[in-house]
């Protein structure tokens, strides 16, 4: 396998729909049997198999659903997982505390060395900032809100690249634009922050990267060789090491929060924040240091990621720092025929309301900072199988 190929990688990103929030009123244009726990899981499941994915981002998984269907069996196909539950898990009986969703990340074992995982609570990361004391903004609109971000810190156990994979489910009240830009802003805040641990994260040992055997064929010979693993990577800056965020984040492309991952910056007149107290947000502006692209924004993005009878629009991304990753492959729309046949998801072949995201990435070099984007084409042609 060439160097190049040892960097590439590949992530699988979903809103799986929790079955705590599905019910025939709220779906009534959908038979019960695609609404069925079982039958949906099993779909989901399928896709999964199907992608073969190194990294699965999932939302809206409860932790019923993580350690009775998701945990095992993708343990059987060399994943391992991280997750965490929305914080109002805390405060309830186990038994109403299963039903509570979170983020759930699955990386291959075989592949990745765990180096470091966190969960970034809004609500509490935000009670906590001294500029924000006192602001009944606060107090009435994100403190009340429980959603979550989780990052998941990797190595590549071959290569020695290291990975900063987020993934998180942003406030769903189009009411509450506000709420998203701060939830955004303090996920952003506390990714600079970890970056700056991270960049002086020490070096694995070779115990840990030899945890798994590697090997690689010859071609001409048809015999296997040793591959020894690369040292890790030691990175100069922080926003040197490559991030990606996944997630739903509740929000369209041009609102405030899709601009603020986009552009780096929001200014504290941008209508989303308008009227509102946020302490330094709104006093100064939100900013962040990283070079993010959302994947599908190389085709335009999709022309939708959630579909419902009700709405359909752009909310899913899987965003990447350009000036380490290289976008080089994407999962395409679905066949409008199809569309035309239903009112809306969740179907029968359709899960969930909200459509999978499926991106490749190569690491890039340090002689390959300036290695222009993939050419997707007439990517929106192309339909999903």
């Amino acid at each position: 396998m060439a160097a190049a190929e040892q960097d590439r990688f590949t992530i699988f990103d979903q809103n799986i729909l929790c079955p705590t929030y599905v019910n025939s009123t709220q779906y009534p244009y959908v038979p019960s049997g695609a609404l069925a726990w079982e039958h949906r899981r099993d779909v989901i499941m399928r896709e999964i198999r199907l992608r073969d994915a190194d990294i699965i981002c999932l939302q809206e998984i409860n932790s019923e659903c993580y350690n009775e269907d998701f945990r095992e069996t993708l343990a059987h196909q060399d994943y391992r997982g991280v997750f965490w539950q929305k914080s109002r898990a805390q405060t309830m009986a186990d038994r109403e505390a299963k039903r509570v969703d979170g983020c759930a990340t699955f990386y291959k074992g075989s592949k990745y060395i765990l180096l470091d995982k966190q969960i970034i609570d809004f609500r509490k990361m935000a009670i906590n900032r001294a500029d924000m004391k006192g602001e009944h903004d606060i107090f009435n609109r994100v403190m009340v809100r429980d959603d979550i971000a989780t990052v998941t810190f990797l190595e590549n156990r071959m290569t020695g690249s290291r990975l900063i994979i987020v993934n998180t489910h942003i406030f769903w009240n189009p009411e509450f634009a506000d709420v998203k830009c701060v939830q955004i802003a303090i996920l952003m805040e506390q990714l600079a922050q970890l970056s700056e641990k991270y960049v002086k994260w020490p070096a694995c040992s070779e115990k840990e990267k030899k945890g798994f055997e590697f090997a690689s064929i010859d071609s001409d010979t048809e015999s296997e060789t040793p591959r020894t693993p690369m040292p890790s990577i030691q990175y100069t800056k922080a926003t040197d090491i490559p991030l990606v965020v996944c997630g739903d984040f509740n929000s369209t492309p041009g609102s405030g929060p899709y601009d603020l991952i986009a552009h780096g910056s929001l200014s504290n007149s941008h209508a989303d924040l308008s009227g509102r107290s946020y302490g330094a947000f709104t006093r100064d502006g939100m900013h962040h240091p990283f070079s993010l692209k959302s994947t599908y924004s190389n085709i335009g993005e999709m022309e939708f990621t959630n579909y419902t009878a009700e709405w359909q629009g752009v909310v899913d991304y899987i965003w990447y720092s350009t000036n380490a990753l290289n976008n080089t492959g994407l999962l395409g729309e679905i066949d409008r025929g199809y569309l035309q046949r239903i009112p809306g998801f969740p179907s029968y072949h359709f899960p969930s309301d909200h459509l999978p995201l499926f991106a490749e990435f190569v690491v890039k070099g340090k002689k390959e900072k300036k290695v222009v984007e993939a050419d997707f084409g007439p990517q929106r042609d192309r339909h999903r199988n």
